[in-house]
């Protein structure tokens, strides 16, 4: 019973029965109440209500009566330093409270059946919230461990894709370098022969215009064997590299932002494209022939929409010694001026003898 005439050791027995209630009855929120208190309990808790006798002479009945009727449906547990009576063993069973001992030197022990069932199902509970709590702690490790292997990965990923990216980034500089390197070849040697024969732009185009070659090689992609197929692709390539340098030669600087130069320039694109796919550049593994089909049937629709732009790009012929038609003489008068090129005749007298006189 808590009062200001306690002594300090009854205090120390206080705080002893209050951390034994603690640690042993896993009764965590369980505290002193302290002297000037108004209640007749040493020790409460949420769920809990105990008292704590530190003189010399067992505990009777009536001291746990008292518990009883203070502690209502808490559970009830006291503390004694000399013992109880049998009449207070007895009755503590009957009616479900908790008897401990305790020694000066820190030593508590059940002295009755229920106390022994406190403890254990303090055991229990507290192994179960240990489990409960290291299971949450595992959750929360794994959980945690997982989140950090998803960011690790996903930064791994991202920096694969950084780097696939570049790497198609360079690739694709490089192919475009080649194609660009192609053209300019093209462009140089058909600049050539148009100063050797001027005639010879509109002859090239005239014959990738009408070359059955893209839809033969389309028509065999199919058939095509694994050694013939880089020679059929090589030579489709040849021919837009031949329509580039046409395209190159009929536009001028100055109309390369027309729609027509764009249109070429994106069939040409569409067409090396298809081509590089059918040759299997960028892929892994064996290429089926359809798929190769398929391609070669993208590059041939790119094609023929490339010479189409071309023959319109193409300037119409320039047409010299257009020939003037005469005109009947009897509709030509003097004063009328005569057309260009025709010379004018004196009209020749005819003498009496029938002969001619300039």
């Amino acid at each position: 019973m808590s009062t200001t005439g306690k002594d300090p050791q009854w205090r120390d027995a206080e705080r002893f029965a209050e951390r034994h209630a603690r640690t042993v009855l896993a009764r965590t929120d369980v505290r002193v109440t302290g002297p000037g208190s108004a209640i007749e309990l040493d020790l409460v808790g949420i769920d809990f209500a105990g008292r704590v006798e530190h003189r010399r002479s067992p505990v009777g009945r009536s001291d746990l009566e008292d518990l009883r009727v203070a502690a209502g449906s808490f559970v009830a547990v006291f503390y004694s330093r000399s013992g109880y009576t049998k009449t207070a063993l007895l009755w503590a069973e009957e009616h479900h409270i908790g008897l401990f001992g305790y020694t000066d030197t820190g030593y508590a022990s059940p002295a009755n059946p229920f106390a022994v069932e406190l403890v254990h199902r303090a055991q229990t509970e507290s192994e179960h919230h240990v489990r409960a709590a290291t299971e949450q702690v595992s959750r929360r490790a794994n959980a945690a461990r997982q989140e950090a292997e998803r960011r690790e990965r996903e930064a791994l990923a991202l920096e694969l894709r950084a780097e696939d990216e570049a790497r198609q980034a360079t690739e694709r500089r490089r192919v475009r370098r080649e194609r660009s390197e192609r053209v300019l070849g093209r462009t140089v040697a058909l600049l050539l022969q148009i100063q050797v024969a001027p005639g010879a732009l509109t002859a090239t185009v005239d014959r990738l215009a009408h070359s059955t070659i893209v839809t033969a090689v389309t028509d065999a992609a199919e058939r095509l064997s694994m050694g013939d197929r880089p020679h059929a692709v090589a030579l489709l390539r040849s021919m837009f590299d031949d329509a580039g340098a046409v395209l190159e030669v009929l536009t001028p600087p100055s109309a390369r932002d027309t729609a027509n130069y764009r249109t070429s320039r994106a069939a040409i694109e569409r067409g090396q494209d298809a081509l590089d796919a059918a040759d299997g550049i960028g892929a892994v593994g064996h290429i089926a022939p359809e798929h190769v089909a398929t391609h070669l049937r993208a590059a041939e629709q790119s094609w023929r929409a490339l010479v189409g732009e071309l023959t319109k790009a193409l300037p119409a012929p320039v047409l010299t010694d257009v020939p003037v038609p005469r005109r009947p003489r009897h509709l030509t008068s003097s004063s009328e001026p005569l057309p260009p090129g025709v010379a004018e005749r004196a009209p020749t007298a005819v003498s009496a003898r029938g002969g001619r006189r300039s």
